[in-house]
């Protein structure tokens, strides 16, 4: 025990912030939960497509899979005050502590061939008529492609992508519980006649969802840079809201060609998607995954972020699923670990277990606010503009 204190003495608040790992007595060995099956049902409003190709991570993904040679972390910044973060660039070679969750975004490296390209291309062109809605925040966008696709559902449980992409995490990845996260298909369309530039692609937000990968599907286009923010999330969102961000302070970036990925922890940076300035169609194909790590909380806004793009009858269960499986990992933590050194840890875990799911049925029943929200609120409602959280949410 002595040395997962130690070890535990080395995490901050950069690495592990209190949101998402509210339980910090046991920080330095986290139980990691297994990854959820797919479900055996799904909702009756998708299509069952007919495909052609079946998922093999040896033709469909690049081979191999790039490493790409730098990442971006996040590190403290306590210059912008308590808690704070900023990005670095360092070697992806560079050794990091284990199970210290600090990813910010990779540079682009290749994930699909070829190959893999096309045949997600077609299955993302035959599901689009039925399938494609517009919301608010995105121009078009498709999302429940797993229940529609064997093809995307493999693509987004493949060992192969999940192990290589668990790397960059610093710890095991599972595609995401909420599987109508799996593979959003997100189109971004060139400016009409007589107009300088398209509508954004995506706006400014940090996700709800742990990490992402966002894959390039077309090319020949202009404009439509992924953009992030060098500084820290809820800082950031404070001066796009003032339109006071400075160019100096977001990165633009640009991916190789169609088959490039950028993965992100995007629920810990702010990032969107510049407007297209001309060309064609900038089409991509949005992962979502879910840390192992059973300590780790959601966004508070994960359900309302599902409830905008489902019917209640799609969303309730899928949210249901999510927070089953985060709590069911807690639970089994203390059936494998009982805390006889520590109850007090214990019964952390047992309340975070408690207030997960009374929060949950809460908001299913119309009514009540996500683990986590109450605190959020008394914390800005206080007169201290040098106090930040790492765990903006606006999406």
């Amino acid at each position: 025990m002595a040395d997962e204190q130690n070890e535990h003495d080395q995490f901050n608040e950069a690495e592990r912030p209190v949101e998402n790992f509210p339980v910090v007595s046991i920080a330095a060995s986290p139980s990691t939960a297994e990854a959820p099956p797919f479900p055996r049902t799904s909702p009756n409003q998708y299509p069952k497509s007919e495909e052609d190709v079946e998922f093999d991570p040896v033709r469909h993904l690049a081979n191999p899979l790039e490493v790409p040679t730098n990442i971006n972390v996040l590190r403290s910044d306590d210059d912008s005050g308590p808690g704070c973060v900023k990005l670095i660039n360092v070697p992806s070679s560079d050794e990091r502590k284990m199970f210290a969750e600090d990813l910010a975004y990779t540079e682009p490296f290749r994930v699909l061939s070829d190959e893999g390209v096309t045949a997600l291309r077609k299955i993302i062109d035959d599901n689009r008529t039925n399938m494609s809605i517009t919301t608010k925040r995105n121009p078009e966008i498709i999302r429940g492609l797993a229940f529609a696709s064997k093809f995307v559902r493999d693509y987004n449980e493949s060992p192969e992508l999940l192990r290589h992409l668990s790397k960059f995490a610093n710890v095991p990845l599972a595609a995401h519980p909420m599987t109508t996260n799996y593979s959003q298909i997100n189109y971004g369309e060139p400016p009409e006649e007589g107009e300088t530039a398209g509508k954004a692609a995506d706006v400014w937000h940090v996700d709800s969802v742990d990490y992402v990968l966002v894959l390039m599907l077309t090319g020949e286009f202009e404009g439509g840079e992924l953009l992030v923010s060098t500084m820290d999330p809820k800082q950031a969102i404070e001066r796009i809201a003032t339109n006071d961000l400075p160019e100096e302070l977001i990165s633009k970036n640009i991916y190789p060609g169609p088959g490039y990925g950028i993965f992100m922890q995007g629920s810990r940076i702010a990032h969107a998607v510049a407007p297209l300035t001309g060309g064609k169609s900038r089409i991509t194909a949005v992962n979502s995954y879910a840390s192992c790590d059973s300590m780790r909380i959601d966004r508070s806004s994960i359900y309302h972020a599902l409830s905008r793009n489902h019917t209640k009858e799609v969303y309730d269960p899928d949210y249901l699923r999510n927070v089953a499986w985060r709590c069911m990992g807690k639970l089994n933590h203390l059936v494998t670990d009982p805390q006889y050194d520590n109850p007090k840890g214990g019964e952390d875990i047992l309340d975070l277990v408690i207030d997960q799911l009374t929060s949950a049925r809460s908001l299913m029943k119309g009514k009540g606010k996500f683990y986590g929200d109450e605190e959020e609120e008394d914390e800005e409602d206080e007169d201290d503009s040098n106090k930040c959280q790492t765990g903006c949410q606006v999406s």
